[in-house]
């Protein structure tokens, strides 16, 4: 099951629209060393995978990866995402995911998660539907990640500034799902009750 909203898929259309020409605007420094991606399923390279998540284990088998990769990497999607053909573009390495990173984040790294709520969990909890979550990685969860890492990457103000100074943040479509779980939830309450009448 896709959890795809019409504002999100008219944004994302129109982005990769237009990307390309963004990308060859000369008013934009080309000399990034580092990117850094937060968001949910549209820029994932394998977080919700390597989180552990059984309830949406699909990602981990065919035909997920397999026009490019040649095997399934975690993306949602057959082939690579925007926040790859970004980075080739850029001539970064494709960012590891932030969960199974290893060590290997020299360049940057990715802490979106598929299914990633623009909300806290916390709050899907309090009104009843903390149950369809995917994950409970949210925004907030991926930026207390980002957070946790800093340290290793610079530790002075101004080794800071000089480091992201060269890095590119791309947070990417967030808080479709934080409706299209509440719009899902919707859906299986009101077939629960039809069932319900019909016993």
């Amino acid at each position: 099951m896709a959890f795809c909203s019409l504002p999100s898929l008219s944004i994302t259309v129109w982005l990769l629209l237009f990307a390309d020409r963004l990308l060859h605007c000369y008013c934009i420094p080309q000399n990034y060393s580092w990117m850094f991606s937060f968001g949910d399923s549209l820029t994932d390279t394998g977080n919700l995978l390597a989180s552990g998540c059984t309830s949406f284990p699909s990602i981990s088998r065919y035909p997920y990866g397999m026009t490019y990769f040649r095997r399934p990497t975690g993306r949602c999607s057959d082939g690579r995402l925007i926040v790859d053909f970004i980075a080739e573009e850029f001539g970064l390495p494709m960012l590891p995911p932030y969960l199974a990173h290893r060590g290997n984040f020299q360049q940057g790294l990715n802490f979106a998660v598929a299914g990633a709520t623009a909300l806290d969990a916390a709050f899907f909890h309090e009104i009843g539907i903390g149950h369809v979550l995917w994950t409970n990685h949210s925004l907030s969860a991926q930026l207390s990640w980002f957070e946790e890492l800093k340290p290793l990457l610079c530790n002075t103000t101004k080794e800071c500034d000089d480091y992201f100074g060269k890095a590119l943040f791309l947070v990417g479509e967030i808080g479709g799902n934080d409706y299209n779980y509440a719009f899902l939830w919707e859906r299986i309450w009101r077939r629960f009750k039809l069932m319900y009448r019909r016993l």
